[in-house]
C-alpha cells in the first residue's frame, strides 16, 4: 500500500466516538456485566450461527468472533440454510442463538420461513428451543457495535408514541395519544399514578424526536430507554396519527437514517447513541427488512436501538406475540431480559394455539423479529415506585439421587386473571428453567393443566369465562426430571478446557505510527494475531506461535500503511475476538 490520503475531520470524530464507545464494556446508565458462560444464576450456552460466505468477510467475521469471545460461545457456519447445522446445533443444546446476518439475509422470509421453524426443530417438541435474535445493522459496523458495546442496561424511562405502553409498570415516562391531538400522560418515579394532560402539540413529530435525541426535560433530561409505536406502519415508516394521518407527521427511514417527517416543515433526523429498545408494538411490517432504508437497520444505525422488535407481517386485532413480550417483561414477571420475555411470549402463543385457549386465535406465530444480541442483559429497572406484576412465581428444586423434584408456584399479588385476556393483556405464569430437564414426570398440579419442556414451564391457571383469582391464591406444579449434564452446568469442566482470550483496545488510538495491542490468555496456546484493512485484506501478521498464559503486549508499527481504519483480530484455542483502530498521519 502506498500514498497517503486525508481523512475528513468529521469522519475522524465519528470514528473516535465509535472507538470510545467500544472501549467501554457498559453503558452510562445502569448496566450489568457478564462473565464467560454465566448470566446471573443461569448458565448460558451461546451459539453463533452465520452463513459461511458472511463469515468469510473479515468484517462480519469480527462480529461473530466478538460474540464468541463475549459469551465463550460456539460457531456454526451454514452454506445453503441454517438447517445445514441442525444436527450439530441440536447436540450443543444452546440456550441462546445469535444469527449474525448481513441485510441481504435478514429478510422477512428468513424470519418466517427459516428462523422460527428452525428454532423449533432442535428437539422433538413443538416449542421454540432457545432464545434467539438476529444480529445485523445498516452495515457491519452497526452489528459490531451491538456486540462490543454495553452488555446490558436497565429500562427506566419509557416514551410512548401510543398510550398502550403500560406507564404504571415503569419508573417514569410519557405516553402520547395516537388518536387524540394534544393528549398525553405522565408517570413520575415517586407515584403509581399517571397524570393526564391535553396541552401537547397537535403534531407530535418534533416533540418525540427531541425527547429521543436529547432526553425528557421533566425527568432532568433522562434519556429514553424504550420507545413504543403503534398504528399504521411499513418497513420504512410509522404513521403517527391513527386511523388516518390527520394533522400529524411520520417517522421514516432512508439509507440508514431514521427521521421525523412533520406535517409541515423540514425533516428532523433522529440521532442518538443512547442504548434503547425500539418496540413496534402494533405496527404492520415495521420489522420487515427490505434494504438499508428499512426502519430496523436505520434505528440501529442512528437511533440507538440495541434491541429492535417489530412485525414482519400484517398486525391485526388477534396478534399475540408482542402483547406477550411486554407481559413477560413486566406484567406477568419482572426478572426477564427483553429477549427472554420475547421467547416466553412465543411459548405462550404456541401453547394457546395447541390448547385452543378461549379468546386466543393468533396468526403471528412466526410473524415477529427481534434484532439484536439475545444475550444482552436488558431488564426492567427497579428504581422508584411502579406497579408490581399480577403474580409472583417461585421455582424450587430438591436434588435426588437420580432425579430432581421441581416445584413451580404462582401466587397472586392482587385479584386478576393469570392467563390470556387479550392481545395486549395478561399471560400465563411461566418461567425459564435454569437447567435442561429430561425424562419429565408430572407428580401433581392444581392448575387446569401445565406444560413442562426441557427449558421452560407454563401453568394453565385461568381462561376466559372463569372468575378471576383473588389476591393470595396459588397454583403450582410438582414434577421430577433428570438434571441434564452439559458443558454449561455448574461444576462441569469442559474437556479439554477452552482457552479464554481477552483482547483490549490498542493505545494510543488514533496513533502514528506505533501502537500497543495487549491481550490475556487463560492458558498456554497457539495464538494468531493479524491486522486487516476494512476491505478484508491482510495487512500484517503480528503473532503466530505458542504463547504462555497471562498478559501479553505487542507493538504494531504502521509506518508503511496509509491513514485509515483497520481491524486487529486474535485467534487462540478456537476462540476469536476483534477490535478496530485508527491510523492517523
Amino acid at each position: 500500500m502506498s500514498g497517503r490520503r486525508t481523512i475528513p475531520l468529521v469522519l475522524v470524530l465519528l470514528v473516535l466516538c465509535a472507538l470510545s464507545a467500544q472501549a467501554h464494556d457498559v453503558a452510562t446508565h445502569n448496566s450489568e456485566g457478564t462473565c464467560a458462560g454465566v448470566r446471573g444464576e443461569r448458565a448460558m450456552a451461546y451459539a453463533v450461527v452465520i452463513k459461511q460466505s458472511t463469515y468469510d468477510d473479515v468484517q462480519w467475521a469480527a462480529v461473530a468472533d466478538s460474540l464468541l469471545a463475549r459469551y465463550s460461545g460456539q460457531l456454526f457456519t451454514w452454506t445453503s440454510s441454517p438447517y445445514d447445522v441442525q444436527a450439530e446445533l441440536s447436540a450443543f443444546r444452546p440456550t441462546h442463538v445469535g444469527f449474525v446476518c448481513e441485510l441481504g439475509t435478514a429478510s422477512a422470509s428468513f424470519v418466517q420461513s427459516t428462523v422460527w421453524p428452525f428454532m423449533r426443530s432442535l428437539d422433538t417438541d413443538s416449542y421454540c428451543d432457545a432464545i434467539w435474535g438476529i444480529v445485523t445493522g445498516y452495515d457491519f459496523d452497526d452489528a459490531l457495535r451491538l456486540v462490543t458495546g454495553p452488555t446490558g442496561f436497565d429500562v427506566k424511562t419509557v416514551l410512548g408514541g401510543t398510550t398502550s405502553c403500560d406507564l404504571a409498570y415503569y419508573t417514569q415516562g410519557i405516553a402520547t395519544s395516537e388518536g387524540t391531538y394534544g393528549q398525553y400522560y405522565v408517570k413520575y418515579p415517586d407515584s403509581l399514578a399517571t397524570t393526564a394532560h391535553t396541552d401537547g402539540p397537535t403534531d407530535r413529530t418534533e416533540w418525540l424526536v427531541g425527547m429521543i435525541n436529547g432526553g425528557i426535560r421533566i425527568f432532568d433530561n433522562d434519556r429514553v430507554d424504550i420507545m413504543y409505536t403503534s398504528g399504521h406502519g411499513n418497513h420504512n415508516m410509522w404513521q403517527m396519527h391513527y386511523p388516518d394521518s390527520g394533522l400529524e407527521g411520520f417517522f421514516r427511514s432512508s439509507v440508514g437514517q431514521v427521521y421525523g417527517d412533520p406535517y409541515s416543515g423540514p425533516n428532523i433526523n433522529i440521532n442518538s447513541d443512547h442504548p434503547m429498545i425500539y418496540f413496534g408494538l402494533g405496527n404492520c411490517y415495521i420489522g420487515k427488512i427490505l434494504s438499508g432504508s428499512s426502519m430496523a437497520p436505520s434505528w440501529i444505525h442512528t437511533g440507538g436501538a440495541y434491541q429492535y422488535t417489530g412485525y414482519v407481517m400484517y398486525e391485526g386485532g388477534t396478534s399475540h406475540q408482542h402483547g406477550g413480550t411486554k407481559a413477560y417483561f413486566y406484567k406477568a414477571a419482572r426478572q426477564y431480559t427483553w429477549a427472554e420475555a420475547y421467547y416466553l411470549a412465543n411459548q405462550a402463543l404456541r401453547f394457546d394455539m395447541l390448547n385452543a385457549t378461549p379468546g386466543a386465535s393468533p396468526p403471528d406465530l412466526n410473524g415477529s423479529a427481534l434484532y439484536g444480541d439475545p444475550g444482552m442483559l436488558v431488564k426492567m429497572s427497579h428504581e422508584g415506585v411502579y406497579r408490581e406484576p399480577l403474580f409472583d412465581t417461585e421455582l424450587t428444586t430438591t436434588a435426588g439421587a437420580t432425579q430432581d423434584t421441581v416445584t413451580f408456584r404462582m401466587t397472586m399479588n392482587r385479584e386478576g386473571s393469570p392467563g390470556y385476556t387479550s392481545k395486549w393483556g395478561e399471560r400465563h405464569p411461566a418461567t425459564i428453567l435454569p437447567f435442561r430437564a429430561d425424562n419429565v414426570s408430572i407428580v401433581s398440579t392444581d392448575a387446569i393443566s401445565a406444560v413442562v419442556e426441557d427449558d421452560f414451564v407454563l401453568l394453565y391457571a385461568w381462561y376466559q369465562g372463569q372468575p378471576s383469582l383473588p389476591e393470595g391464591a396459588t397454583r403450582e406444579i410438582v414434577f421430577t426430571c433428570d438434571h441434564v449434564e452439559t458443558g454449561i452446568d455448574d461444576g462441569t469442566v469442559p474437556e479439554p478446557e477452552l482457552v479464554r482470550v481477552a483482547l483490549r483496545q490498542n493505545h494510543p488510538n488514533p496513533f502514528n505510527p506505533v501502537t500497543n495491542i495487549s491481550y490475556t490468555l487463560s492458558q498456554q496456546g497457539q495464538v494468531l494475531l493479524r491486522v486487516y484493512g476494512v476491505d478484508g485484506r491482510l495487512v500484517e501478521t503480528l503473532v503466530d506461535g505458542i504463547k504462555q498464559a497471562g498478559d501479553h503486549d505487542v507493538l504494531w508499527d504502521a509506518g508503511d500503511v496509509s491513514s485509515g481504519l483497520y481491524f486487529y483480530r486474535i485467534t487462540a484455542g478456537g476462540v476469536s475476538a476483534a477490535r478496530k483502530c485508527l491510523v492517523l498521519k
